[in-house]
């Protein structure tokens, strides 16, 4: 399993506290009091967030001990005990919600990940899926982490991490193909070659000037799957000419249902709604005895 950040502990703290810093009025009455519980998938499902799972609970001043089995990425069938849960009832009850709330929503992302995933791999061998940062709010990092364990691409995971010239930075330098070189020129004499650039283009000219200016990845955006076949042929064509290689993506209106239109003709396809649509998956605790 990958170890969580900091980042990532600081907001599962941030969760505890918020649900549960003024103290728990309800189960305080257990006043040291040891149990134990199980959590259970109330769905088909790739599990995610098993980290987060171990980190609540430690937190709360439980144990959570993952199942034989159950690792991130993992097919899990409904009914299936993830892991048990043991130490005081209060810390049992206290972490109770955030950890299944975070699983069930991490969870819920890797399966539409993984089914996007598949899809285009058995569509395009080769053609990967990515998210965007269509994300929650402060969550983003663990969804992030959740469409790895669904076998997608996490996209750059904040605006420091790789240049990527949009729709309102090309129209804020004047829009058109010479925004696009201007805009690739200017981020290279800036930075050199330490980082990748993407550019977002809507058509082959200025998929064309992507090419010249030496964009590392070109996303062909808000394309109908026929004019995507088209722009992606000859913008490779036009790279190819120039001795030039560049990864293509594309991005906008791409759905579980028209992913096999658009994945032959792109390097990666990157949908927003892996995150923003992905529906929850059910995951309860059942506590059992006194260990």
């Amino acid at each position: 399993m990958m170890p969580l950040t900091d980042e990532e502990k600081n907001l599962l703290d941030m969760a505890l506290e918020q649900d549960s810093g003024r103290g728990d009025l309800t189960s305080c009455v257990f006043d040291g009091e040891m149990g134990d519980a199980v959590i259970i998938s109330e769905d088909d499902c790739i599990l995610s967030g098993l980290e987060a799972l171990e980190y609540v609970f430690e937190r709360a001043g439980a144990e959570a001990r993952l199942s034989e089995g159950a690792l991130p990425g993992s097919i899990c069938g409904k009914g299936a005990v993830i892991a048990t849960v043991k130490g005081p009832v209060e810390a049992l009850l206290r972490a109770e919600r955030v950890a299944l709330n975070t699983i069930s929503r991490m969870s819920g992302i890797a399966t539409l990940a993984r089914k996007a995933s598949d899809l285009a791999d058995k569509t395009s061998p080769g053609t990967r899926v990515a998210g965007t940062r269509k994300t929650t709010p402060l969550f983003g990092i663990l969804e992030k982490r959740a469409l790895i364990d669904g076998g997608a691409l996490p996209h750059r995971p904040d605006l420091s991490t790789m240049a990527m010239l949009k729709d309102n930075h090309i129209a804020a330098l004047g829009g058109g193909p010479d925004a696009v070189l201007s805009g690739v020129e200017m981020l290279r004499e800036r930075y050199g070659p330490y980082i990748k650039i993407e550019v977002e283009v809507e058509d082959i000219p200025s998929g064309m000037a992507a090419v010249d200016a030496g964009a590392d990845i070109i996303m062909l955006d808000n394309l109908s799957p026929e004019d995507l076949m088209k722009a992606s042929r000859e913008v490779r064509r036009y790279a190819e000419e120039h001795g030039k290689s560049t990864i293509l993506e594309a991005s906008g209106g791409i759905t579980m249902e028209n992913l096999n239109l658009y994945a032959p003709y792109a390097d990666i396809i990157s949908m927003g709604s892996l995150t923003y649509a992905a529906p929850l998956v059910s995951f309860k605790m059942e506590y059992r005895s006194e260990p």
